[in-house]
């Protein structure tokens, strides 16, 4: 599976500007990467994979578990939801060329915490509007694996080890806003949901020239949702059939090199046979994402409330 030149993100650090911008150069291509990454650890479309990319040897891990709960209300009008996601990635190139006359290696671990929510309008007859915001907290741990020893009393040594061997922590805002439609026609469920959301990311660095990266993502889904297929252990199961169209905008189009990329995927929909009341079903996940210079294979668990 190849997925991107997404992040080439540490090759892409560059490093052809050394010298006199190497600092902050550095820096800022650092914070753009951890940003991408945050979009690959919380979005619920990517699912949990593995990908490799166009440069050698370079792997992403991801894994999360999504959520999304409806809260009741007397209105027909409206309903107040939370949404949010738990996970971690990890991230790993060999070799990178800091220009040190050797080849290195770079890994980045990211965990992450999304939690938000917001407001569920019905403004039509099966046509529903979304609006709501999210806080992502995000701890990123770096290790910068070198041929020859840094040393700190080089200046760009110094750099790659403060930003590269470094614990930090990020803090992401988020406000999105979406329109769905989904009637029902002979028992199977149709649906379409265009939706927007930005990002902006502090920048935890005293070398970087900037003091958060900011980006804009647009999604458009399709898909439909059968009745009943058959009974698993007297559990009932549906599938999902859906295709999404994702355009990105900002810091998140210029690390990953694209502007756009779809997925295909299905969804199993079983019953939840966990015995609790406030969980419906439990969701088996598969797609595949494909832009301009990446593809990948995705997986994820989740559950609906």
């Amino acid at each position: 599976m190849k997925l991107l030149r997404v992040l080439p993100l540490l090759t892409i650090l560059i490093i052809s500007t050394v010298h006199a911008d190497f600092k902050s150069a550095l820096a800022d291509k650092y914070a753009n990467g951890v940003n991408t990454i945050l979009f690959f650890t919380s979005e619920d479309i990517i699912s949990s994979g593995h990908y490799t990319f166009d440069v050698p040897d370079s792997a992403l891990d991801i894994h999360f578990l999504p959520f999304t709960y409806q809260f009741k209300s007397e209105s027909d009008f409206y309903n107040f939801y939370a949404n949010g996601s738990v996970g971690f990635s990890k991230y790993r190139e060999e070799p990178i060329n800091f220009g040190r006359g050797s080849p290195d290696i770079a890994k980045m671990t990211t965990y992450a915490l999304k939690m938000g929510g917001g407001v569920r309008m019905n403004i039509l007859k099966d046509t529903d509007m979304m609006v709501g915001g999210a806080f992502i907290y995000a701890k990123v741990n770096s290790d910068f694996i070198g041929s020859k020893t840094l040393d700190r009393n080089n200046p760009e040594d110094q750099v790659l080890d403060d930003l590269l061997n470094s614990n930090r922590t990020h803090h992401t805002y988020e406000l999105s806003t979406s329109i769905g439609y989904h009637p029902t026609i002979n028992e199977y469920q149709p649906y379409f949901r265009a939706g927007v959301r930005h990002f902006e990311t502090n920048v935890d660095s005293e070398y970087s020239a900037i003091s958060d990266t900011a980006s804009m993502i647009i999604k458009l889904k399709a898909g439909v949702i059968t009745p009943e297929l058959t009974k698993i252990y007297d559990l009932p199961l549906k599938l999902e059939f859906y295709a999404s169209e994702i355009f990105l905008s900002g810091d998140m189009d210029d690390v990953l090199g694209c502007d756009n990329f779809f997925v295909l995927g299905t969804t199993a929909h079983l019953a939840s046979p966990l015995g609790i009341d406030w969980i419906k079903e439990v969701t088996l996940d598969a797609n595949m994402a494909k832009g301009d210079n990446f593809d990948g294979f995705n997986f994820g668990l989740g559950l609906s409330f």
